[in-house]
């Protein structure tokens, strides 16, 4: 089976985090993309949820280790990990991270999402939002505020 590397991200602002419906999947999802070739899983996630939602983003992220110049960088840890069955034909080892919104526009993108929309901790109860994304959501929204 193949398996791709992705990086999501939940992006919270002003205690809400937010959710695309995912055309393709039709799930509310946190906006993530593949990895590309040469990109780091930092670099993809500024990539996609920018081209995605229109925001500029801030990954809350611990580094370790010592970085060494032109030899060793560290990388933003993510807060967690899934490997995710997408189609029976592949598979997503999923980075995910989360995120501070910093700036630009919220907009919809509508050849891959019908809607996005901000979450409260509250909304995030609804049945239409797979359970480990309302949880980790109110995770997000709760450590970033």
């Amino acid at each position: 089976m193949k398996r791709e590397f992705t990086a999501t991200g939940y992006v919270v602002k002003d205690g809400k985090t937010l959710l695309i419906n995912h055309r393709k999947l039709d799930k509310w999802l946190p906006p993530g993309g593949h990895v590309r070739e040469n990109e780091t899983p930092e670099e993809t996630l500024l990539r996609e949820i920018k081209e995605e939602t229109g925001l500029d983003i801030e990954i809350i992220a611990e580094r370790r280790g010592r970085d060494v110049e032109g030899e060793v960088r560290g990388l933003p840890i993510p807060n967690h990990m899934f490997l995710e069955e997408i189609d029976g034909k592949h598979q997503h080892i999923d980075l995910i991270y989360f995120c501070r919104a910093r700036g630009g526009e919220v907009r919809l993108k509508p050849d891959e999402h019908s809607d996005i929309k901000w979450f409260s901790p509250e909304e995030l109860d609804s049945s239409a939002i797979p359970l480990n994304v309302r949880d980790f959501g109110r995770q997000a929204i709760k450590e970033l505020g």
